[in-house]
């Protein structure tokens, strides 16, 4: 390996500390100081990113609770100290104190900046060399294509990634606005994902069930944001499924649970699960597979979106079935991953999973360890900006 790069991942953590969003940050930034590199995990407010509560259930100004979330975990995994949130709604900087963290951003060599949530302050832009990472595919294209502040936020980086991996060869119909998207898979750290014991409780998933103001229209076509629409038209589904468990742990679901439950799913509430991380890989680790519908707007489109929660589950030797986004395109499918489209196409999915799960379960950690690796996929983007 070269010399060791001093490298500032920009991230969302502390905002929102919770499971699959904070295990993201820790596979990008532990992922890349397990390279041999000097990483700095680096937050900012801005004047709007008011904290989430974890144990609230909802925002407020003071960042305690997720704080210390952060600390625990990156500690834990070899960043102890090497973090700072500026928050201007608190007006301080924590974990760090100004000075050294002023001094690690004049000596940075790479600012990677994931998901495009931190302001771009001149203070965070000495790096020679910038990245940023787009993990919301299409509703992020579309934000570029309509404002020209979310353009020159983008093009304010060298390189600019997206998990959308089939947008950048331009044949989805999504706009791509003079930007060079290249296709980059979630990387998941794979020995902090050891494989679930036994078959597992059920089919899950996790997330949000509803997200205002998230829908886009691409040529004319509307396409929702929203994952409960898209579980309405599976809801029967555990009633055509005899002696196959379905689960799901959603946040915001309300009176919608009770009917849920009703129809035979194992719901949970997500933010009881999330609000720990060890919890949250646990509930992954002890689920019997993934099973989960994808936002229209990357079904419609095909844009390849794949996502870092179900690169979790197949780390944790965890069968997928994933409503097809297109990422059969460069990923295997029909062992342990399958993409389906329709209730038919899932009942066949998991009934081959249920046929030979041993083999299923094999197949998953095999994906994992062939495209999510954090070795393989930090080492790929380092080399596609020029560092490695």
């Amino acid at each position: 390996m070269k010399q060791p790069l001093r490298i500032i991942v920009a991230g969302f953590a502390v905002g929102f500390p919770l499971g699959g969003q904070v295990w993201m940050m820790l596979h990008f930034a532990a992922g890349l100081a397990r390279l041999g590199h000097d990483v700095i995990f680096l937050e900012d407010t801005a004047d709007w990113a008011y904290p989430f509560d974890p144990v609230l259930g909802y925002p407020g100004s003071d960042s305690t609770r997720g704080r210390a979330i952060v600390d625990r975990l990156l500690s834990a995994h070899g960043l102890a100290g090497r973090w700072a949130y500026v928050s201007q709604i608190e007006n301080r900087v924590y974990g760090m104190d100004r000075a050294t963290l002023d001094k690690h951003l004049a000596q940075a060599d790479f600012f990677l900046n994931i998901s495009g949530v931190i302001p771009l302050r001149d203070e965070y832009m000495q790096a020679p060399v910038r990245a940023v990472i787009d993990t919301d595919p299409v509703f992020t294209q579309v934000k570029v294509d309509s404002t020209a502040w979310n353009h020159d936020y983008f093009a304010a980086h060298q390189t600019c990634f997206t998990y959308g991996c089939n947008l950048p060869a331009g044949t989805t119909g999504v706009p791509l606005s003079d930007i060079a998207w290249k296709p980059l898979l979630p990387p998941v750290i794979l020995d902090l994902w050891p494989r679930g014991e036994g078959r597992g409780t059920n089919y899950t998933t996790i997330g949000t069930w509803e997200a205002k103001d998230r829908d886009v229209e691409v040529a004319g076509k509307k396409l929702s944001w929203r994952k409960n629409v898209k579980f309405e038209a599976i809801l029967d589904l555990p009633g055509r499924l005899p002696g196959v468990p379905l689960g799901m742990a959603m946040s915001g679901m309300k009176e919608n649970a009770a009917r849920y439950r009703a129809a035979g799913w194992d719901v949970c509430d997500a933010l009881e699960i999330s609000r720990d991380p060890d919890v949250y890989r646990d509930y992954i680790r002890n689920a019997r597979g993934e099973f989960t519908i994808a936002k229209d707007q990357n079904v419609v489109l095909k844009s390849g979106w794949f996502s870092d929660r179900t690169a979790a589950f197949l780390a944790a030797g965890r069968p997928a079935v994933v409503e097809d986004t297109g990422f059969a395109a460069y990923l295997p499918v029909g062992e342990g991953l399958f993409a389906f489209e329709g209730p038919d196409s899932a009942i066949d999915a998991l009934g081959r999973v249920e046929a030979d799960p041993v083999r299923a379960g094999n197949a998953a950690r095999a994906i994992a360890e062939d495209f999510f690796d954090s070795d393989k996929v930090l080492t790929g983007l380092l080399r596609q900006c020029g560092l490695a």
